[in-house]
């Protein structure tokens, strides 16, 4: 049969689904592939028939060209495929190959005849292929919970072949939308939000707000962790790192406690918006879900959101606790946002906050508190740090 190539099949998700920019978005997918395969051996990465083909990789690390391929927003599924021509008795040959050392008891094909003028319909070389393996094996066939899929795409020069693929994150390719910023805490819930901006390819940098030194760095370096963990799906990015303590000493001397939180957190958006407009930026991410705490009520939302000359994108507004903890371990951040930190607002939270905010009450005090100068103090303060994925494992 002469030396046996190994190639990636990749299919993407809603990339399919684009008009007159497909090429845009099928571009940044191939390129963010290339970034994300950069240091692991192969020939090209091709596009044929809406799929993407990486050439001749080495199997033997598949492992590791498995976990990187997962990480690429828009990918939808992989398979490790071994690349053959329409004769059939080598597509044999190479289902020989793939399972002379896998464990199985129940299989089934699964082909996809794309070059509508091979000699065999899909459902023919089904049947064909599958007695094949049957007759060879003495396995029974399940087509619904096999232990083996073998997964054949015909295509117009060549037949690939492979089993068992693998599922990604599915989206658009990361960086593919314009820029927003995420208000990141080492919480929980930014930075799975973050994740979910990041599947939608918005280009995200990051503001997280402190309170040092009248709080430790914890939650500081804790951040700097969880971004190292979420550029593993963007490649690289920007955290800008605000302090809010003069701010907050000022809002706190100067209005009612029950409103301290609110305040806060409008000091937050302007501040971010204002990083934002200075940076390309045309959003706002946070980590909100609706009820969850005081200060994310419906009413205390709209009364910090008021602020805002920026959208402010909520991707997890209607997402139960137990669902973010979830994605959370999902993505890789959950074991560091659980470790203990005191962040800006949490220090400070009065006995008893405002669930209900008038937004009479919020422009009444707003009219009253100046706070210029703690603004341009914490924007000439800011420590801007470039943080990016360097695809060792």
């Amino acid at each position: 049969m002469g030396q046996v190539k190994y190639s990636i099949l990749v299919h993407y998700s809603e990339i399919a689904l684009k008009k007159n920019n497909r090429l845009y978005f099928e571009n940044k997918f191939i390129d963010n592939i290339s970034h994300h395969l950069h240091d692991l051996e192969h020939s090209k990465i091709r596009k044929i028939s809406a799929r993407v083909f990486v050439c001749n990789i080495n199997p033997k690390k598949w492992n590791l060209y498995k976990k990187r391929l997962m990480n690429v927003m828009g990918l939808k599924n992989a398979t490790l495929v071994l690349e053959t021509s329409h004769d059939i008795s080598l597509l044999k040959n190479c289902i020989d190959i793939l399972i002379k050392d896998y464990d199985f008891k129940s299989f089934r094909i699964s082909s996809r005849r794309h070059y509508k003028k091979y000699q065999y319909t899909s459902q023919k070389l089904n049947n064909l292929l599958g007695d094949y393996v049957r007759e060879s094996t003495n396995m029974k066939v399940d087509l619904t919970n096999p232990d083996l899929n073998l997964i054949i795409e015909v295509l117009k020069d060549k037949i690939y072949i492979g089993y068992n693929k693998i599922m990604g994150f599915s989206g658009l390719p990361a960086n593919s939308q314009e820029k927003a910023f995420s208000l990141i805490s080492s919480g929980i819930d930014s930075p799975v939000a973050s994740f979910e901006m990041i599947k939608r390819g918005v280009e995200l940098d990051f503001i997280h707000f402190h309170s040092y030194p009248a709080i430790n760095r914890q939650s500081i370096d804790n951040v700097k962790h969880l971004i190292k963990i979420l550029s593993q799906y963007q490649l690289k990015t920007n955290l800008y790192l605000v302090p809010l303590l003069s701010v907050q000493q000022k809002i706190m001397m100067d209005i009612q406690d029950k409103y301290w939180v609110i305040f806060f957190r409008r000091s937050m958006l302007k501040l971010s918006n204002d990083i934002a407009l200075n940076n390309k930026g045309v959003a706002l991410i946070t980590g909100d879900s609706v009820g969850q705490v005081a200060s994310q009520t419906l009413s205390n939302i709209r009364a910090i959101s008021s602020i805002s000359e920026l959208p402010v994108i909520r991707p997890l507004s209607g997402m139960n606790k137990e669902d973010i903890v979830n994605k959370a371990k999902i993505i890789g951040t959950y074991n560091v946002s659980v470790k203990p930190y005191e962040d800006c607002c949490s220090h400070f939270v009065p006995a008893h906050p405002e669930t209900k905010a008038k937004m009479f009450d919020i422009n009444r005090i707003s009219s009253n508190l100046d706070l210029k100068s703690e603004y341009i103090e914490a924007m000439d303060k800011i420590e801007k740090i470039k943080i990016q994925f360097k695809g060792k494992e």
